[in-house]
């Protein structure tokens, strides 16, 4: 995943692992496993958000996922989305946090910042990549925990490209 530090600016900000919803935010649809979730300020400021939870039912991450409207790379390809993930405090950030979707080569995110909510990945999202969101059905996600090692969550595509076509 190629960095771009504008999907820290285009997403609103991040909720800590434990947490369900934010505040300021309302859940306005559900497709599959995936909530659509807008600020309350203004409605129309919409993002898809899943809960990621270890094997033993824990939250152990949140994703979510916005359209971008008139981004392009340096060399003029469009970017449609951006992602954004939410890791617990703790988190050894050097190691970065893979994603693997359906068993593919994974992709490694590096985390930018870490808050009192969490430690934050931000990046790009091409055509091609939303293309292997849309059609997959599992998204491996992993991390290092400084006291508990890594830590693999996956992240369910059901309902993925039904909830994104409604942003």
């Amino acid at each position: 995943m190629a960095g771009l530090a504008l999907a820290a600016l285009i997403l609103p900000g991040p909720v800590a692992a434990q947490e369900t919803t934010q505040a300021n935010e309302t859940v306005k649809a559900t497709y599959g496993d995936w909530d659509i979730v807008c600020a309350t300020a203004k409605p129309d400021q919409c993002r898809l958000r899943q809960i990621g939870e270890t094997v033993d039912g824990k939250k152990a991450l949140i994703v979510y996922v916005g359209k971008l409207d008139g981004v392009t790379t340096k060399d003029g390809k469009h970017v449609p989305a951006a992602i954004r993930i939410t890791t617990p405090l703790g988190t050894i950030l050097r190691a970065g946090l893979k994603i693997q979707i359906d068993g593919g080569e994974p992709q490694t995110g590096n985390f930018e910042v870490c808050i009192p909510s969490g430690c934050i990945v931000s990046d790009a999202i091409s055509e091609e990549y939303l293309g292997q969101l849309k059609a997959g059905s599992v998204a491996n996600m992993s991390f290092q925990l400084l006291q508990q090692g890594v830590l693999s969550v996956d992240i369910s595509l059901k309902g993925f490209t039904k909830a994104f076509g409604k942003l």
